[in-house]
């Protein structure tokens, strides 16, 4: 429609500046010549307008244009001011409510019949008249309809969003429920497992103590206790993030990293720096596993190596990494260290895909004499 309008405001200009009188500063002359100004202006509003004005600014817009646009059709009688009359009432119907801009229409479309029955030149002034009025007529019904067919497709597209948010949620809660009974089950055949085991294994070490067996089946008897103590911990949090409910990442690591010092007999620092953030079930369980892969690889592959874990939140990325030094000298050489570091085994292809799955990115590779495993989850 604002290609249209620029067309109607050249028309109207020519029109005006061709008819008689022509317009002036004086008398006749003045009043077309305001009426043609307020014309240009109307039109030019409603050209420019690419946002939705208030009601009242449009009605005036086009009041003013129609209002206009008698004028010179009373004081310029051959000047076809049909055209911008009718093209005020289209824009009344396009861009307002039928029964606001029913009104103003009917007004500027009788005034403009009447003003042509009036002062027309010509023998059929009457059927000119009728014939203004019903062009103003079809352009109305023409944009109202228009306008409501728009008003259609705006609202499908609305209920098709909602649809989709509808479809969205209810996507989420079907996973969610599924991610419940899986922790359901896991709870049930898993941990309840490693409890009765963790029950019997307490009972050996009990037995072993009375008949006084050998100090090391005793020492292998405890130290299974306390792996399947573990092992249950570690299924609890497996259950715990299924659930959507999960511990902080800088408490895990120093849970994790003590068994490692104690179990694996590595020196290893753990640091947190930066603002902690409360990291997704699933990310928070990636970066615990990768630690736990990066850590058992350092303790195979660079026994006794002061290993560091650093824990660094960012606005960004929630950055993990786990370095060591390398092996000892005296400590052989294997090459199937440096395959797991690169991926040629399966632990860090595993860690690598969990960290995918949540949205981040691994790295991997030598550092001076050892390797880093660095992890990356973004905010």
């Amino acid at each position: 429609m604002h290609l249209a309008v620029w067309a109607v405001m050249a028309f109207t200009t020519v029109s005006v500046v061709q008819g008689r009188p022509r317009p002036g500063v004086t008398g006749e002359r003045l009043v077309i010549s305001l009426a043609l100004a307020g014309c240009l202006l109307s039109l030019t509003l409603a050209a420019l307008a690419r946002t939705r004005k208030p009601e009242a600014a449009t009605a005036g817009v086009s009041l003013v244009l129609g209002t206009g646009a008698n004028v010179l059709a009373f004081f310029q009688p051959g000047s076809m001011m049909v055209v911008p009359v009718s093209t005020a009432v289209a824009i009344l119907f396009a861009r307002l409510r039928p029964r606001i801009a029913v009104l103003p229409a009917v007004a500027l479309t009788v005034a403009l019949t009447a003003i042509t029955v009036r002062v027309s030149p010509s023998q059929d002034a009457l059927k000119d008249g009728v014939a203004g009025a019903l062009l103003c007529g079809v352009l109305g019904a023409v944009y109202m309809f228009a306008r409501q067919a728009r008003l259609r497709h705006d609202q499908a597209e609305l209920l098709l969003a909602e649809l989709e948010d509808s479809r969205e949620a209810q996507a989420r809660a079907a996973a969610v429920a599924e991610r419940t009974r899986i922790a359901r089950e896991l709870h049930d055949v898993l941990a309840q497992s490693l409890s009765a085991l963790s029950v019997q294994l307490e009972g050996a070490r009990k037995l072993a103590e009375r008949d006084r067996v050998d100090p090391l089946l005793r020492q292998l008897i405890v130290r299974s206790g306390e792996l399947t103590r573990e092992g249950l911990s570690d299924a609890r949090q497996a259950v715990a993030a299924l659930r959507g409910d999960d511990a902080p990442m800088a408490d895990q690591l120093t849970a994790l990293v003590g068994r490692c010092r104690r179990d694996l007999a590595l020196p290893i620092t753990l640091s947190v720096t930066g603002q902690p953030r409360t990291l997704p079930p699933e990310a928070n369980l990636a970066l615990y596993r990768g630690a736990q892969e990066a850590l058992t690889n350092a303790a195979r592959y660079a026994p006794g190596s002061p290993t560091t874990v650093e824990l660094h939140y960012t606005p960004r990325a929630t950055t993990l990494t786990v370095s060591d030094q390398g092996r000892a000298a005296d400590a052989g050489s294997d090459d199937s260290g440096a395959e797991a570091w690169t991926g040629g085994g399966n632990g860090l292809r595993g860690m690598r895909e969990r960290i995918e799955r949540v949205g981040g990115r691994t790295r991997a590779g030598s550092a001076g004499q050892g390797w880093t495993v660095e992890m990356e989850i973004p905010a």
